[in-house]
């Protein structure tokens, strides 16, 4: 199925995600909102841990320093995204939450797309807020909660990156959920309705937390080693849509075509700041000369940075090095520390896994991201091929280059910590 695979397993994940939102709500009356919301993230923590299974007594204190934020940032979103649906349909919340990365996206950047792109999600939240429903006006609380939750989101960007720095693969996850359950427990106990402990509450909320945990998990870790993370954004651009179907299937709430209007508009700011950003990179004719440099041209087909304008691009071409490799070079060491991300301009990669070919690279593929980004060893051994061109950036160069253009890192960053959205 070639792209298409990794495409509808992403579309899978954001289905799972909302819909198990929506199931969620259906236990509001019983348990209210505070209780469903900590029920659910309890399911779910537990599920996390069992296909996790962290050594706690192997992490650092440095990376629960970098956890606690992250789980306080996605405790207060989760709680304002459930406080928000018990006033507001599915759709709406889901709209009004998609201020944040698009906001995160547009401070790092600060070029012109981007600020377009927000106050046009703003235009967008604006006609939900104040147009009626098929159900009558939406409580001004519930987009206030909403907004808080979108605030949040914000910072969870920001501290989900520092938990991608600091603690590998999904063990930052596994360790966050169970203190967002934790921090969720006083507000949970103190307004959580009586019937949170019923059987009728706690089936749903288990589904519910199976729905938004697990099952988009392991979905998107299969799609994202074929899918670029701007594909990736511009995929997730469409969760409104897809929240206000599970709303209407699961709960019936019906959208006016005002509130469509406004979810098309958010939509449409999403697909503009978070989607694939190549077309803009020809626009103009500083633009044209910055891609006429065959650095810039070689850095524009590594998917990594798909995001990234011509400008932010030309920024990376000037910190990097061009490298000839002969055959038989031996790139990267699995199990040996790394400090350089290589890209491939010309030539083919051999990649391989305990001594076994795991796959081929070739022009626009690289390796050594999470080495240089996130630090760590290798994971496996690279070879060349065939006789190949190399654009490397080192760690000095990479951070150097930071200090100056951090909107890079936030870019590149922001999609990756996007996806993690309210899996609590």
């Amino acid at each position: 199925m070639g792209l298409w695979r990794p495409i509808l397993l992403v579309l899978a994940s954001s289905t799972s995600i909302q819909f198990g939102t929506a199931i969620a709500t259906t236990a509001f009356d019983a348990a209210g909102p505070l209780g469903a919301v900590w029920l659910r993230g309890l399911f779910g923590a537990g599920l996390m841990l069992a296909w996790i299974r962290p050594d706690v007594r192997r992490v650092t204190a440095a990376q629960w320093r970098a956890v606690g934020p992250y789980a306080l940032s996605l405790a207060v979103m989760v709680a304002g995204i459930y406080l928000a649906l018990a006033q507001a349909p599915l759709g709406v919340v889901s709209a009004i939450i998609m201020l944040g990365p698009l906001s995160v996206s547009a401070l790092g950047s600060r070029g012109p797309l981007d600020v377009l792109c927000v106050a046009t999600a703003a235009a967008g939240v604006a006609i939900l807020t104040l147009s009626q429903g098929t159900a009558g006006p939406i409580g001004v609380t519930g987009v206030g909660f909403a907004l808080l939750a979108a605030v949040a989101f914000g910072a969870y960007v920001h501290t989900g990156k520092r938990v991608a720095q600091a603690v590998p693969g999904l063990l930052g996850v596994a360790l966050g959920l169970p203190i967002v359950a934790i921090v969720q427990a006083p507000l949970a106990l103190a307004f959580g309705k009586p019937g949170m402990w019923e059987l009728s509450s706690l089936a749903p909320l288990a589904v519910a937390g199976l729905l938004a945990t697990v099952v988009p998990f392991s979905l998107e870790v299969t799609a994202l080693k074929s899918l670029s993370m701007a594909t990736f954004g511009l995929l997730l651009s469409f969760e409104p849509a897809i929240a206000a179907v599970a709303g209407f299937v699961i709960r019936g709430q019906a959208l006016s075509f005002p509130q469509a209007g406004g979810i098309a508009l958010v939509i449409l700011a999403s697909v503009g700041s978070l989607g694939p950003r190549g077309w803009t990179r020809r626009v103009g004719a500083y633009n044209r000369a910055l891609m006429a440099n065959p650095t810039v041209a070689a850095l524009a087909k590594v998917s990594l940075f798909t995001g990234l304008s011509a400008k932010d691009l030309a920024t990376i071409a000037s910190v990097a090095e061009e490298r000839d490799v002969p055959v038989g070079a031996v790139l990267t060491e699995q199990g040996e520390p790394g400090d350089e991300f290589l890209m491939i301009a010309d030539g083919e990669v051999e990649v391989r896994l305990d001594g076994r070919e795991i796959r081929r690279l070739g022009p626009g593929d690289y390796l050594g991201e999470i080495a240089l980004v996130f630090g760590g060893k290798r994971t496996a051994t690279a070879v060349a091929a065939k006789p190949s061109k190399l654009y490397v950036l080192g760690e000095e160069a990479f951070t150097a280059m930071l200090r100056k253009q951090p909107r890079i890192e936030d870019k590149i960053l922001t999609t990756v910590t996007e996806r993690m959205r309210y899996r609590g």
